[in-house]
């Protein structure tokens, strides 16, 4: 079973294992789906995430197997569930926790791109120039109710 939770400043080092076991490369040599050398986080950044953002784990057990940040702006930030516990429902459960009302994929991911997955939430991506320094992030908006 899967439970979540905010994650707190003492969760620092399993975040940053966790985070760079499957998106700084450190995990290449396990051959497990899902890990790739696309992308480094701090320690610093870790830390500015946890004292001004919202974190999101999920863990099985003690295991950290889901992490996601939600800026105070209601933007999230980053969605990252391990490799070997995908197609199970917890990204799709750690955005209902989160309820953002924007989110910035990052679209050049050795992974795939996940507009579909964040389509299939409920999403619709903007239309428009993408962002970053290479141009290679697009944000997904939740479509307003109407009246």
């Amino acid at each position: 079973m899967i439970d979540y939770r905010k994650a707190t400043i003492s969760d620092t080092a399993a975040i940053i294992k966790f985070v760079d076991f499957w998106l700084s490369g450190r995990g290449l040599s396990s051959n497990l789906p899902g890990v790739v050398n696309d992308y480094f986080v701090s320690h610093k950044q870790h830390i500015d995430y946890l004292r001004r953002y919202f974190v999101l784990l999920a863990l099985d057990g003690d295991r950290i197997v889901g992490w996601a940040v939600r800026s105070q702006a209601n933007v999230m930030l980053h969605l990252l569930v391990a490799g070997d516990y995908r197609q199970r429902g917890i990204g799709t459960k750690m955005i209902q926790i989160l309820r953002p009302e924007v989110i910035r994929s990052k679209v050049d991911q050795s992974t795939g791109d996940p507009a579909k997955f964040y389509e299939k939430q409920g999403y619709e991506k903007l239309a428009g120039e993408r962002l970053g320094k290479r141009k290679n992030i697009e944000l997904f908006v939740r479509p307003q109710a109407t009246s």
